[in-house]
């Protein structure tokens, strides 16, 4: 399995709010990521600093899969959406970092 992490700041004071607007998008990020081949499933996760960093965790069963989602428009469209609701931080803070990893499965 492949694990793409997309981290970003946003402009949200804090977590409950971040976590009441993901809510009411999540149908339609899910709607965009199951539709995409090779699609396993969604995690978020939510800073711990209290600076409004958060990170989503998308999961593919082939690094094909992730690549082909990130180049034909599918992360551009989810990350579109999620934008609109959990606006990103100003610059300098606003930067977007996506990080590619195999799972690794130990004994």
């Amino acid at each position: 399995m492949v694990k793409s992490i997309l981290t970003r700041k946003t402009s949200l004071p804090d977590r409950a709010q971040w976590q009441s607007r993901l809510d009411a998008v999540m149908p339609k990020l899910r709607e965009v990521l199951e539709a995409e081949q090779g699609f396993v499933s969604v995690e978020y996760l939510w800073g711990m600093g209290d600076d409004g960093e958060f990170s989503q965790i998308t999961t593919w069963k082939t690094l094909e899969d992730c690549q082909r989602y990130v180049r034909d428009g599918g992360a551009a469209t989810v990350g579109a959406y999620e934008d609109r609701v959990i606006p990103t931080a100003s610059h300098p803070d606003g930067g977007w970092v996506r990080k590619t990893f195999e799972s690794v499965e130990t004994a």
